[in-house]
């Protein structure tokens, strides 16, 4: 057979691929992922107390709406480190504005007077806080990582790196909800430490696991 009778013959057999395909499975995995972590974070931590009286509060808004954006551009990080070749710096620039906006946030509650610094920057869970963002940050990292070999990811640590951010911002959102810490300082550091954790342990694995 010759080679164009092969590759015609190749040819004839692909199918169309679906519109948003890429999304469409990244989608599908963080739900599974998002409610795996969200049920570690019930069984293992369980819901903040009067949890109801607490969504009135602008710091419980302001760490999940930190979290959420992080979310988000980590989520598109991710979906154009599964298309080889795909421009990833306009996403990975954007998480500039939310640190950007907490670290604002932050400095006007410090230098407000009368401020107790160690109280908004410590609260009472700073020991324990990164690490818990980071255990309920698995099962979205597991569920990411199982997506993407999926598609077609290239630069396997980046994409590990993005993987593990957008698991460790979905995952401290869900933590919000345990979570009683409302000061901003307290947000920019030990919430951002356990983000950063989850994507320095996505970049660690993903030149082993995201192979295909």
């Amino acid at each position: 057979m010759r080679t164009d009778d092969l590759i015609a013959q190749l040819a004839s057999r692909l199918e169309p691929v679906r519109n948003n395909a890429v999304t469409r499975l990244l989608l599908g995995a963080t739900l599974v992922g998002v409610a795996g972590s969200a049920l570690v974070m019930l069984t293992m931590l369980g819901p903040r107390h009067h949890l109801d009286a607490a969504m009135v509060h602008f710091g419980v808004w302001a760490k999940l709406t930190y979290t959420f954006v992080i979310a988000a551009f980590g989520f598109w990080l991710v979906e154009r480190a599964g298309r080889p070749g795909a421009e990833m710096t306009r996403p990975a620039l954007l998480l500039a504005l939310p640190l950007l906006a907490i670290v604002l946030l932050a400095a006007l509650q410090m230098s407000a007077p009368g401020a107790d610094i160690p109280k908004l920057i410590l609260g009472h869970s700073s020991r324990v806080c990164a690490f818990n963002v980071l255990i309920v940050a698995l099962p979205t990292l597991a569920a990411t990582f199982w997506a993407l070999p999926r598609l077609a990811p290239t630069r396997l640590t980046l994409a590990g790196a993005g993987a593990g951010l957008f698991a460790g911002a979905a995952g401290a959102f869900v933590y919000c909800f345990h979570c009683s810490e409302e000061a901003a300082p307290f947000i920019a550091l030990w919430y951002t430490l356990g983000i950063g954790l989850t994507a320095a342990l996505g970049a660690l694995l993903g030149r082993h696991f995201l192979r295909w």
